[in-house]
């Protein structure tokens, strides 16, 4: 009988303490540390790899593998309708860049000399690289989850729509380059004539701008754990992906590229691509402060 009573007493004390736990489990969630704050402000910073990608209809210009990381910015305000769901915007600052390399080029086309005769304008050419350059200012409308494992401690998702404006588009390219001309009245090719432009294996630099159109819609994605080091400041880590959901360039021609008709010029390769978009992949740290 004493072991029975001993028992439920331990029984009961064990009870109680569970339900002390308990309620000050409760008393801290409903806590000033607990309280709901909505409205945050928010700084974020990450390094991420950038590939702007050229496609063609016959693959004729192969990316060059190459380091093209860069660092993205951005600047936050959302509010928190729950703990669970929210939304946000802001502004950030993302820099694209990818190399393109060309083995071999040869194009031709008609038009006139210098005495007025139709002849046919051969050019080729070879090793020639290209650098590009483009740097978005990006505007997202963001929906945020947040999947709290503790009061401290979650996972968290953002996922939206960028509105992605450029800023800089710049290229850089280089190559050897051969000029030749064929009348087809005299059935002659005639090379290494200065004074015409028939040059042979002419070293040329280029740089210009590239036509971007002036607003892209991009597909964005954050997603990692976040943690509350104070009861209004939150940190996040996450793996950002971004990526175009439309075509960037802004040039509208379907014909063969003329890269190169004289000495010294090269045009961009984007000026022969069917399609130009940019993708995105990276860490993005973040910390935001709840206002109230």
């Amino acid at each position: 009988m004493m072991r029975a009573i001993i028992k439920l007493r331990k029984a009961t004390l064990l009870i109680m303490t569970a339900m002390l736990i308990n309620d000050e489990i409760c008393a801290q969630t409903n806590s000033k540390y607990w309280k709901q704050y909505h409205s945050f402000i928010g700084f974020g910073v990450g390094p991420s790899q950038t590939k702007i990608i050229n496609q063609t209809t016959d693959n004729t210009f192969q990316v060059e593998a190459g380091d093209n990381s860069s660092i993205s910015f951005s600047f936050e305000a959302g509010y928190y309708f729950s703990k669970y769901i929210g939304v946000a915007t802001g502004i950030s600052f993302s820099p694209y860049k990818t190399a393109l390399s060309l083995d071999n080029y040869a194009n031709s086309f008609d038009t006139i000399d210098s005495e007025g005769e139709i002849y046919e304008r051969r050019i080729s050419g070879d090793q020639i690289k290209e650098i590009q350059k483009i740097s978005f200012v990006e505007i997202p409308v963001l929906l945020c989850l947040n999947y709290p494992y503790s009061r401290i401690i979650g996972l968290y998702i953002q996922t939206g729509l960028n509105l992605s404006i450029p800023i800089t588009s710049n290229y850089s390219s280089s190559g050897s380059f051969t000029y030749s001309g064929y009348y087809p009245e005299y059935n002659a090719l005639l090379t290494d004539l200065p004074y015409e432009g028939f040059v042979s294996e002419v070293k040329s630099e280029a740089q210009g701008k590239l036509g971007i159109k002036r607003i892209n819609p991009q597909a964005v994605a954050i997603g990692g754990f976040y943690f509350y080091p104070d009861k209004q400041v939150q940190i996040s880590v996450g793996f950002l992906y971004k990526r175009m959901l439309t075509g960037i360039s802004d040039s509208s021609n379907t014909e063969s590229l003329q890269l190169s008709t004289n000495e010294g010029q090269i045009k961009s390769m984007m000026d022969g691509c069917s399609k130009v978009t940019t993708s995105s992949a990276g860490i993005m740290v973040s910390l935001r402060y709840f206002i109230k």
